[in-house]
């Protein structure tokens, strides 16, 4: 990627007045800036050219954000005022718009919900996503909003900004809106299967999730069965710029645990629409989760929320989370409860022109280049998640009995949360921490080998465990501390079944019979000698 140097005159461009300069500053803005490219299409008319304004402690990575996406050219900043375009396009308030050429117009984009937030700047508090008052005298810098009454809180806040603005609605929320009817397809992906997704999200600041409550992921984890539940979590890209390698190390046992954490360039959009429940606070996410009528819970809102805004509407409405209290409870309690049309009087404040935003922008930007569109625009799904996830290697299991043949088993995930008296550590071979197979009454070796039963006859011997199992390609081998050999058929995770062959011995079970666990019908069988 080109960053610097040289004769400024070669960064002009063939057709000045229909380039368009995508300014990225922060890594935030810039991801939210690259959605712009698609509004443009395959129009040949149309030049894109990016460039970066690091002047913002989290303008770390914005230049990653691009290569990322295939941008191997910047306009250096410097060179910003000598080069001619027809429109700068920036995601950020907080661009140095004095030092761009005093005739070129300028498009600023949400990069998030409204103007809900105040944030502290070197001239004192300022409202997050208003522009500079002498930068709209300029008459050159227009505002995109996403509903009309943003103009007039934005009007008693500036009056500057009085004929700078234009309400296309929300982009975002369109998308989200029209993907809805693919949850089972990023639920697929996400590999959720039948159970419930609770998504975390955390902006960013000392009143954010994060900041509030580190250790909610762990907790939850801790409390919630795994077979039943499945966690994923977004942080605010602040974080991960602001903080780098400690975000993953704070959320280490997490990850551990099950927990899918989404990357910061995406992922959130998909794990949204697949959600059975969010646990947010006063980011846009929460906002979205809202309006898309998703059962939510809020970790709390700081005193940086500005009073009357549908941020600030959604903190009165919403149920907040009680971190002493019974998290699970609370988890079901919001799912089994929730009454979308609680949020629905909201929506109307949020978003203008929902169904034609993304139109109403594609026509913005057209305008600002004196020209028409040349072709239909297409109105593409959120794109899938990748999040950041491990597979869980111990779990601490509570089976009991609940009937003749069907056999209870909650497993929650060693890394977060201790053994209690009642339950048993199941392990599997390939768990990082050497000490948890010492320590296991249920080992397992999940992959499938030429002898299962030879592996787990010959391992018995080697720890202490009183089951030890090898996988097989319809269930499990497993060897008992005391001789006996069991065939386990069944399509469930091989830890799960060997934990079931544990529980019919410490129960005194027979060790050939069918027995119904988590839904599913397995069979036992005895081997002889």
């Amino acid at each position: 990627m080109e960053l610097s140097g040289g004769d400024e005159s070669r960064w002009q461009t063939r057709s000045p007045a229909r380039t368009v300069v995508l300014a990225g500053r922060t890594t935030t803005s810039t991801i939210r800036l690259l959605d712009t490219m698609w509004y443009f299409g395959a129009d040949d008319r149309v030049q894109l050219r990016f460039t970066v304004n690091e002047t913002s402690r989290f303008s770390t990575g914005a230049r990653e954000v691009l290569g990322a996406a295939g941008v191997r050219r910047l306009i250096p900043w410097p060179a910003i005022r000598e080069t001619r375009y027809g429109l700068l396009v920036s995601a950020s308030e907080n661009i140095d718009f004095h030092e761009l050429h005093a005739e070129q117009r300028v498009l600023v984009l949400p990069h998030g919900i409204g103007f809900n937030k105040i944030v502290p700047s070197a001239e004192g508090p300022r409202l997050a996503g208003l522009p500079p008052a002498e930068a709209l005298r300029t008459g050159r810098v227009k505002v995109v909003l996403a509903h009309p009454d943003q103009h007039e809180q934005l009007l008693a806040a500036c009056p500057e900004i009085d004929g700078h603005t234009v309400v296309t609605g929300d982009p975002v929320f369109d998308q989200l809106r029209g993907s809805v009817r693919l949850a089972e397809h990023y639920r697929h992906r996400l590999g959720t299967g039948g159970r419930r997704l609770v998504f975390l999200s955390s902006t960013w600041g000392q009143e954010s999730q994060l900041g509030r409550a580190r250790d909610l992921a762990s907790r939850l984890l801790g409390t919630l069965p795994a077979d039943r539940y499945q966690l994923a979590m977004a942080v605010h890209p602040n974080v991960w710029v602001e903080h780098d390698v400690d975000v993953r190390r704070w959320l280490h046992h997490a990850v551990k645990a099950g927990l899918l954490l989404l990357p910061p360039e995406r992922g959130w959009h998909a794990a949204l629409i697949a959600s059975h429940l969010v646990i947010g606070d006063h980011g846009s996410i929460s906002l979205y989760a809202a309006a898309l009528g998703k059962p939510l819970l809020l970790t709390g809102y700081g005193d940086e929320v500005v009073e009357g805004t549908p941020i600030d509407s959604l903190g009165r409405l919403a149920p907040h989370l009680d971190p002493s209290s019974d998290l699970r409870k609370q988890v079901d309690q919001a799912m089994a409860e929730h009454d979308p049309s609680v949020f629905a009087p909201l929506t109307g404040r949020v978003f203008a022109h929902i169904g034609t935003s993304t139109l109403r922008l594609r026509d913005a930007l057209y305008r600002e280049l004196d020209l028409e569109p040349a072709e239909d625009l297409p109105l593409p799904r959120v794109p899938d998640a990748e999040p950041a996830s491990e597979p869980v290697t111990a779990f601490n299991v509570r089976a009991s009995f609940t009937g003749p043949s069907t056999l209870t088993i909650d497993r929650v995930p060693r890394a977060a949360t201790t053994r209690e008296a009642d339950q048993h550590l199941a392990v599997r071979e390939d768990e990082e921490d050497l000490r948890l197979a010492e320590l296991a009454s249920v080992l397992v070796r999940a992959e499938i080998m030429d002898d299962p039963a030879a592996w787990a006859t010959r391992n018995l011997a080697v720890y202490g465990a009183l089951v030890v199992a090898a996988a097989t390609p319809t269930g499990c081998h497993a060897a008992i501390r005391d001789g006996r050999r069991v065939a386990v058929t069944g399509s469930l995770d091989p830890l799960l079944l060997a934990s079931a062959v544990y529980a019919c011995v410490t129960a005194g079970r027979p060790l050939t019979q069918e027995i119904t666990v988590a839904g599913q019908r397995i069979s036992l069988a005895e081997l002889g000698p």
